[in-house]
């Protein structure tokens, strides 16, 4: 294949539009030097041009009238199965457009070809001017008066927004960049949505003061009965708002605070539990989720035992039962081996063991 027979047909060739271009080119893409022997099959020029093969089947017809193809030499698809073999087609390029005639003519003699003349390859006439619809400038039948016609400012009757009542944008006509005129003006602006305070999970809008005067500050609802569990809980959510609970979070945590209260825990103790770490800054589930985490994982350990200025260290006893601390045995060297290994008192390891039970 050669670049030459492309160079022809996409800047040269006497065609009328672009289909017969694409059609043109992609012939002479699988075509030799000299133009001959190109068979794509219409599928093929019909997916590479983008048009129907119906369209292909009809634009070869016109090419080949007009001089631009004709049928070629049809053994060079010979070996394709008839049943799939396409029509092999010679592009009759001009004899005076090749730029070197002579090496063409070498590549044609090794192929057994006669070499091209003029009167093989005449010059082309130009494309006829391309066919122009009957109905050219003539209003379409079927459509209504004033439908698709322009109105003054520029827009097309059926195009929304020109009464400023479907929407859309509308031009008021008129003005350049400098003027004050120009611009695109939107006849139904959207109201400006408020800001609006989106309160964290598990608290509730009308989270207020308590009216009572006490030192929870939050309304506590008639059906959660106070206990000291929930009184620290409403506490901690005055001080902190986002650890705030209410409902039912609110009374089921306050009998597990209340429960820790019991075991010895401290209310100092249990607010840096519960709120001793900040919540974080995306929360995929609620906040009563993460406390009532949080004090599962207290309780998981023992009752810490305060220290200092009242932060708490991990405790060495559990209730009254003291944890005696784990001793770690002396290293020994083994008496038959001199292996090194851990064992309160020096005699034999454990492998020099077995051997002697054995």
């Amino acid at each position: 294949m050669s670049l030459l027979p492309i160079l022809w047909a996409l800047k040269t060739a006497p065609v009328i539009d672009a289909e017969e271009r694409a059609i043109l080119v992609t012939l002479a893409e699988s075509a030799w030097s000299d133009g001959t022997d190109a068979f794509p099959s219409k599928k093929t020029i019909a997916d590479i041009a983008k048009i129907d093969p119906k369209t292909v089947q009809r634009r070869l017809k016109a090419l080949a009238t007009r001089g631009l193809i004709s049928r070629g030499n049809q053994a060079a698809a010979a070996y394709i199965p008839e049943h799939f073999r396409p029509t092999v087609y010679d592009l009759m390029i001009p004899y005076s457009w090749f730029p070197d005639i002579a090496q063409v003519n070498d590549e044609r003699k090794g192929k057994g070809k006669a070499p091209l003349t003029p009167a093989d390859r005449p010059d082309l006439p130009d494309a006829p001017p391309r066919k122009q619809r009957a109905d050219k400038g003539k209003p379409r039948k079927g459509r209504q008066k004033g439908v698709g016609t322009t109105s003054p400012q520029g827009q097309d009757s059926e195009s929304p927004g020109q009464t400023g009542q479907e929407g859309g944008a509308t031009s008021p006509g008129g003005g350049d960049y400098k003027s004050q005129r120009g611009g695109l003006q939107d006849p139904q602006p959207s109201p400006t949505n408020p800001r609006r305070n989106t309160p964290r999970p598990s608290v509730p809008n009308d989270s207020a003061a308590a009216a009572d005067g006490g030192t929870d500050g939050a309304k506590v609802p008639s059906q959660i009965s106070r206990n000291p569990g929930v009184d620290l809980l409403l506490a901690i959510g005055n001080d902190q708002p986002e650890f705030l609970l209410t409902g039912k979070t609110l009374a089921n945590q306050g009998l597990a605070v209340a429960g820790m209260l019991l075991e010895g825990w401290t209310p100092e103790q249990l607010r840096q539990v519960i709120a001793g770490r900040p919540l974080p800054e995306q929360i995929t589930t609620t906040v009563g989720a993460i406390v009532a985490s949080r004090l599962r994982q207290a309780l998981a350990g023992p009752v810490p035992e305060t220290v200092g200025n009242g932060t708490y260290m991990q405790p060495l006893s559990v209730g009254v039962a003291t944890v005696p601390r784990p001793t770690v045995a002396p290293m020994q060297n083994c008496d038959s081996c001199d292996r090194a290994y851990r064992s309160p008192e020096p005699g034999l390891c454990g492998p020099c063991r077995e051997d002697v039970m054995v």
